[in-house]
């Protein structure tokens, strides 16, 4: 199928806002990896299902648009798009998505304080008593393992002693 000049221009311009589309997706997923990082293989099978949807979504447009005729200028503007992107928006969106971050960090640790603060004054009272009982509890507990570490000791020197008895 024979494409107008009009045509194919709406199509590299439609290549180009999806190739910046899928840097703006990609770029989501690199805030993802900054709030949970990820190990080596889920950095991978990420990528990799990201460019497998974004294979699937380039034919889908490429279909619909230019039944299916791949050309040379559609590749050139969603790689073009992808790298106009990533050249002049990209930074902006990471930085913006930092400052929302922090600013979502804030408002949720505030939140908390706020909520437990009635809880922490309520224990306020108890904490040097509580304080006192744990330190108490750590030293009986220290105490109590060694011995049974003494313990242990002797009943392994008595079952030495039985076992060289059995076996004369």
């Amino acid at each position: 199928m024979i494409l107008s000049l009009h045509a194919q221009a709406r199509l590299f311009l439609l290549t180009i806002l999806l190739g910046g589309g899928m840097g703006l997706v990609y770029d989501g997923l690199r805030v993802f990896r900054h709030v949970l990082p990820h190990k080596p293989f889920w950095v991978q099978l990420e990528d990799g299902l990201f460019w497998a949807a974004a294979v699937f979504l380039v034919f889908g447009v490429m279909l619909h648009a230019s039944s299916g005729e791949i050309r040379f200028f559609s590749i050139f503007g969603l790689f073009g798009g992808m790298g106009l992107y990533f050249l002049a928006l990209s930074p902006f969106v990471l930085a913006a998505s930092d400052r929302i971050l922090r600013l979502m960090r804030y408002v949720t640790v505030l939140f908390f304080r706020i909520v437990f603060t009635p809880i922490r004054l309520i224990f306020l009272p108890f904490r040097k008593p509580l304080q006192k009982i744990r330190g108490f509890c750590v030293k009986q507990r220290k105490k109590l393992l060694q011995s049974l570490k003494l313990c242990v000791k002797m009943k392994l020197h008595h079952l030495r002693i039985d076992w060289k008895i059995f076996r004369r």
